[in-house]
Formats: C-alpha cells, sequence, structure tokens
C-alpha cells in the first residue's frame, strides 16, 4: 500500500513536471502562472505546492535532472584519462541539455544564482562538481593540469566558465552550441594546462 502511494506521488510529481516544462517550452517561463500549470495539469494548487514550493522550483528540478546526466557522462570516464574527455562529456551533456531548451537558459541560470546563495554549504556535496573534482585531482596528479590551485577552485572556475559560456549562447545569433562549448574547453585548458618542459 505504501508503495503505491510513494509511485502515484511520483507519477503526479512528474506529470506536473512534464506539464510545466511544455508550458514552459511554449510559452515562456514568465508568461506561464502556477494556475496555467495546474489548470494544464489537472490538478489543484495545493497539489502543485506539494511537490514543488515555488515555480522555480521546477526550474530546479530541470538542473538536477541535467545534472544526473553530467555525472553519469563523466562517471563512465575512467579516473586518469586525459582531463579533455572529461571536459569534453561535461560539455556535451550541458549542450545536450540546453540546446533545445535555450529560452529556458537565462531563467534556469537565475534560479541557479540563487539557489547556490540560499544553499551555499550544499555546494561541496554537489554530485556534478564533486565528480569533476576527482577528475580535476587525478589530473593533477598525472601533470597534466598545473597544481597551483586547488583541484575543487579549478573544477569550480570550468563550470564557472560553461555557465558563462551558456548564458552568453542564449542569446540569439550566438555562434553554435557545439563552437562555444569547444571554445569553453580550449580556454580552460589553455589557462590550466602545465606550460611545455
Amino acid at each position: 500500500m505504501a508503495s503505491r502511494r510513494v509511485a502515484q506521488k511520483e507519477a503526479t510529481r512528474e506529470h506536473l513536471f512534464t506539464q510545466a516544462m511544455r508550458l514552459f517550452e511554449t510559452r515562456g517561463y514568465d508568461a506561464v502562472s502556477i494556475d496555467d500549470i495546474v489548470r494544464e495539469a489537472g490538478v489543484a494548487r495545493g497539489t502543485f505546492y506539494f511537490h514543488f514550493p515555488r515555480k522555480d522550483d521546477v526550474l530546479i528540478e530541470l538542473i538536477r535532472r541535467s545534472d544526473r546526466d553530467i555525472v553519469a557522462r563523466m562517471a563512465s570516464i575512467e579516473r586518469g584519462r586525459p582531463i579533455r574527455d572529461v571536459l569534453r562529456a561535461t560539455c556535451d551533456g550541458f549542450a545536450d541539455g540546453w540546446r533545445e531548451r535555450r529560452g529556458l537558459l537565462p531563467h534556469a541560470g537565475a534560479v541557479a544564482l540563487r539557489r547556490i546563495a540560499e544553499v551555499a554549504d550544499e555546494r561541496d556535496r554537489e554530485p556534478l562538481r564533486l565528480e569533476l573534482v576527482g577528475h580535476v585531482e587525478a589530473a593533477i596528479a598525472a601533470g597534466e593540469l598545473r597544481p597551483g590551485l586547488p583541484a575543487q577552485m579549478l573544477a569550480d572556475i570550468f563550470l564557472l566558465d560553461v555557465f558563462a559560456a551558456l548564458m552568453a549562447w542564449s542569446v540569439p545569433g550566438e555562434p553554435a552550441l557545439d563552437v562555444v562549448m569547444a571554445g569553453v574547453i580550449e580556454l580552460f585548458l589553455g589557462g590550466a594546462a602545465r606550460a611545455p618542459r
């Protein structure tokens, strides 16, 4: 009985998420209200608030899902492989997760920044960051990256570069996303790679 209730809660949450995303993608984030979402989903307003305390929390869920995919891509690369492979997998994951959601990027970016400010202590437990830090540590140990900055800081710098590039790309007319992500990797490695001896 309890497992059926849990499954029903998960199904309702998924239905709300799917309807909200469909509305965001067709009308735009700002044009969609919680009332629009509950009307489209066929649920009561309280049901929405039970699953998502704010409209922004739908975007936080989208970010979490995207992050899980990116972490899985990074984790599939063996530690000690060239850091470029890990950075490419990371960028490919971001690109695949956001390529079709260009219009949502500025909103998701703003929500992500607010979330960082609200729960700064959670940063050190984020799976995406932890996975990247492990690969950066291996690259430093292998002499592939300079040891001047801590691995955590290098990982954060790379993720901030990706974030900034995605925000810049969200403006129509920018280069193709694959070009932007390749540029992020080159920019990062050009500044963090150990100089040839």
